[in-house]
């Protein structure tokens, strides 16, 4: 006998649903109107002021290209035979949290004059058999209702691959992945996924992805570049930044830019704003932090694999 949360009479056409018989038991969701934040991309936004590795800027231009002059390359290469789908293009970000997946992801819808359609997985995901599936529907909709670029920021929940038939909720898994796949294949937007796990992705997802661009933690060179797009005012900042650089190796640039913030405040609290300045001592103390935050947690993550091994096999 199905459970609760996968029974849904309606969906076979049943007068007297569960919900009409046992309202606590079966309470139905009601249809979304969105499932997703449309986002207008700022000039902060401009991927000319992203700092990225020379490779994944190289492909994420490319990937620019091949949707701003389709026109010219269809008319030399008849792309339409064999992509018919005419502004299609689907992208995949991959790699370490901090490291400019969301930024680009912005930064690709402004150079396009396009709003980003960031799909809300709260309310996409549901319990219920079936639900999940017509709320990916819907955000597909919504992405070509707004000439928007869809965006589902770390995908991995509806991305991942799919369940052996027998496992618990398979059913409505492998659903979704179906769903989300017969989407992309009917899609003719820009769809940008992100993940920090790309190795958990389906493996027939793969092929319906045009470019998939791994992005890295920063160089000394792009780190020192971070630290001054994120210390705007260079006049007030008493530090040798390139030495700050090399020892904020390992740092993403989502962690550079927390410690620029933090050290900014540090750096704020004499009553005369005259004398606001930030030096590097507060960079370095802020750096420390960080260092401290991360190996704190990557050793309770250890101590978790350690104290339920058997979770990795889950």
């Amino acid at each position: 006998m199905p459970d609760a949360a996968e029974f849904d009479p309606l969906e076979d056409g049943g007068a007297d649903s569960t919900e009409n018989r046992n309202p606590r038991r079966r309470r139905r969701e009601a249809a979304p109107d969105d499932v997703g934040i449309l986002i207008t991309p700022e000039d902060r936004h401009d991927l000319d002021r992203l700092v990225l590795y020379d490779g994944a800027r190289r492909e994420i231009e490319s990937a620019l290209r091949a949707v701003l002059m389709r026109d010219q390359l269809e008319a030399v290469w008849r792309l339409s035979q064999i992509q018919p789908q005419s502004g299609r293009c689907i992208l995949n970000f991959y790699g370490p949290p901090g490291t400019g997946k969301t930024r680009a992801a912005l930064g690709i819808a402004r150079r396009l004059g396009r709003p980003l359609y960031q799909v809300d997985y709260p309310a996409v995901i549901s319990k219920y058999l079936g639900d999940t599936a017509k709320h990916i529907a819907l955000a597909f909709r919504r992405a070509t209702e707004e000439s928007a670029v869809l965006f589902f920021d770390e995908a991995d929940s509806l991305l991942s691959r799919r369940v052996a038939v027998g496992e618990s909720c398979s059913t409505s898994i492998n659903q979704n992945r179906n769903a989300l796949m017969q989407e992309l294949d009917r899609f003719g937007g820009v769809v940008i996924t992100t993940t920090n796990l790309f190795g958990n992705y389906d493996p027939a997802l793969l092929r319906r992805i045009a470019r998939h661009i791994k992005f890295r933690l920063p160089n000394a060179a792009m780190r020192e570049a971070i630290l001054r797009a994120h210390l705007p005012n260079l006049e007030r900042v008493d530090a040798d930044l390139r030495a700050v650089a090399i020892e904020a190796r390992g740092l993403s640039g989502g962690d550079l830019l927390n410690a620029c913030l933090n050290a900014i405040h540090a750096g704020s609290t004499d009553p005369d704003p005259a004398r606001w300045r930030v030096t590097a001592t507060h960079l370095l103390d802020e750096i420390a932090r960080i260092r401290a935050a991360k190996a704190d947690h990557a050793n309770g993550a250890r101590r978790r694999r350690n104290r339920f091994p058997e979770n990795l096999s889950n």
